[in-house]
């Protein structure tokens, strides 16, 4: 064998000894990337609340319960729930005692799975709660729209327009509509939600409109009769009295009023949202003819309603009259399908891992005319309040509404625009 095929046969068995040694160190091929792990779903989405279910609002705040009960029913069997979940709620009863909510409330915020969503229905509890929705990072759901239970602006989102705005619409409809003058007194609770229209932007902008105020008579939310108060306004020429009431509150002025002679003759009478629900146009029957105030929702009687038709479908399969209709059946049933919309859209955002009431909150700012099917909602991050409503009347033993939907003025305190 000669040298040069020698070589070449040394060259190649150093290959053939050596390719095994540089395949083990050759990096190893990358396996594929695993599927992501399917996102995990809670069993239920949980509401908990505090309300007067006992105590002297218990007969308007109870159908509140019931109606949320309802609108949960119905997000869960005919819209399948939220993304595929459940919802589930529980409540506790406050007696409409502050001291007694805020004990609830500790005691459900700190219950496992934590709640994101939460309600308060009375205007002291919402006052006195608004800072620890913002610190605890829970998002309040209420129906008590006073100045200092929403601003500054935080975690609470009323469900429908604030009392001074809707105050605000009414004088809007007084001054375009009735003959001049107009002399308005006030016949409220004397309570944190029959003072909320006694703001400096509320009396302003009566003044700006022509309007003048001529009394204001308060009363206790137990007081039976206050034909003294109504005396009194009578006295100072008051040819309008508007209230800030809800259920027997207002019936209780307008018997009061009838008693006096006063329905039906040169004074008239006008309230707010909760004045103008189902349950007092039942129970004050014809004493409260011509009664007239802005309202936030679809009433009972518009029976063009898809939503209307479906409540009366079934209240009347159920044997359930009309002395039991009240607003919240309609007012619940537009609001959860409203949260039920917002928990769906945080969810596709932030997934559900990610979802806390930031993520809720995200998505109510940037809210803008949704149609949920009883009213219209529309938010902001300085603004977290309902902007429409209507004026509606007690006409006939119905109420209809006498204008169309209209933006409420901006009466929140001047701070907080």
């Amino acid at each position: 064998m000669n040298k040069k095929l020698s070589g070449l046969v040394a060259v190649v068995a150093l290959v053939l000894v050596a390719l095994p040694l540089i395949a083990s160190c050759a990096p190893a091929k990358e396996a594929p990337p695993a599927a992501p792990a399917a996102e995990v779903k809670p069993d239920a989405v949980w509401f908990r609340a505090t309300c007067a279910m006992t105590g002297p609002y218990a007969a308007s705040l109870l159908p509140m319960v019931e109606a949320t009960k309802e609108a949960m029913d119905y997000i869960n069997t005919e819209r399948d729930g939220i993304d595929g979940v459940p919802w589930k709620f529980e409540i506790l009863d406050d007696g409409a005692d502050v001291a007694k909510a805020i004990a609830n409330y500790e005691q459900l915020k700190v219950k496992e799975p934590k709640c994101i969503l939460t309600s308060v229905w009375h205007s002291g509890t919402a006052e006195a709660l608004r800072e620890r929705f913002n610190e605890d990072g829970i998002i309040c759901s209420t129906c008590a729209p006073s100045a200092a239970g929403v601003y500054p602006a935080g975690n609470t989102f009323p469900i429908i327009v604030s009392y001074a705005d809707g105050f605000g619409l009414f004088c809007d409809w007084l001054a375009e509509t009735q003959p001049k003058p107009i002399k308005l007194g006030f016949c409220t609770w004397d309570s944190t939600m029959g003072r909320a229209i006694l703001t400096d932007e509320c009396l302003n902008y009566a003044k700006q409109k022509g309007i003048e105020i001529v009394a204001t008579e308060l009363y206790g939310v137990m007081e039976m009769d206050v034909s003294t108060q109504l005396t009194n306004l009578k006295k100072a020429g008051a040819n309008w009295v508007y209230t800030n009431t809800l259920g027997f509150g207002t019936v209780v002025l307008l018997k009061s009023a009838d008693a006096l002679g006063l329905v039906g003759g040169e004074m008239h009478f006008a309230g707010c949202h909760f004045a103008m629900d189902n349950d007092v146009n039942y129970l004050a029957g014809p004493r409260g003819e011509g009664f007239v105030g802005y309202h936030t929702m679809i009433t009972w009687y518009e029976t063009d309603n898809p939503v209307v038709q479906e409540r009366r479908a079934a209240f009347e399969a159920a044997g359930r009259g009309e002395e039991v209709r009240s607003q919240p059946w309609l007012v619940f049933r537009g609001w959860f399908q409203l949260m039920e919309t917002i928990y769906e859209r945080a969810i596709a955002e932030v997934g559900w891992e990610n979802l806390d009431s930031n993520a809720l909150k995200d998505q109510l700012v940037q809210l803008k005319d949704y149609d949920a099917g009883v009213t219209t909602f529309t938010y902001s991050a300085d603004k977290p309040e309902p902007r429409h409503a209507r004026i509606v009347q007690f006409k006939g033993g119905k109420i209809l509404p006498i204008t169309d939907w209209r933006v409420c003025p901006d009466l929140r305190p001047a701070e907080y625009k």
